[in-house]
This record gives structure tokens, C-alpha cells and sequence, in this order.
């Protein structure tokens, strides 16, 4: 078929795309949260709202960081293996 140079790339890489979508994901929860105290009713039930979502996405953190520190993101992948990976599995009965 065709031949694909020996390139690999590490696996860190992905941790960019995962640090972009956190960025994003705080951005948005500062501007929801800044919203909700501004413009929200107040009382109990505000405070309630924003103490359960500031939890919640605390222990979501939590949790992922905790579950990706388990892996050593200086592998690299080979697009080599990648290539042949995807020809042999995708495909079986051709």
C-alpha cells in the first residue's frame, strides 16, 4: 500500500487536548457561577446550587487526576504500530 515514516509521538501529547477542555471547563463554571450570584435569587437554595456544583466538579477532578497519574505519559506511540494495528483488526476476513 503505502509506507508510513517511523514517527512517534508521545503520549503527553493528549494531556494538551485534556488541559484545554479543563481550561474551558473552568472558564464556563466562573461565568455560570458569577451569573447564578448576580442575577439568581437569593437564599438558601442558590448557595445550595453552587456548594453541590463546586463539589461535584471537585471530585470529578479529583478522581481523573488521581486515575491518570497511574500512567507514564513518556511513552511514545509509533504510528507504525498504529497503521498495522488497524490492518490487521479492522478487517479481518479481506
Amino acid at each position: 500500500m503505502f509506507d508510513i515514516p517511523n514517527i512517534h509521538i508521545p503520549i503527553y501529547v493528549f494531556l494538551f487536548v485534556f488541559g484545554a477542555y479543563m481550561l474551558f471547563y473552568l472558564l464556563y463554571s466562573l461565568f455560570n457561577i458569577y451569573h447564578l450570584v448576580r442575577y439568581g435569587v437569593y437564599g438558601f437554595g442558590l448557595y445550595l446550587i453552587i456548594t453541590i456544583f463546586t463539589g461535584g466538579t471537585i471530585l470529578l477532578v479529583a478522581g481523573s487526576t488521581m486515575l491518570l497519574m497511574e500512567y507514564d505519559w513518556t511513552l511514545p506511540i509509533s504510528l507504525n504500530d498504529a497503521a498495522t494495528f488497524s490492518d490487521e483488526t479492522l478487517f479481518p476476513a479481506l
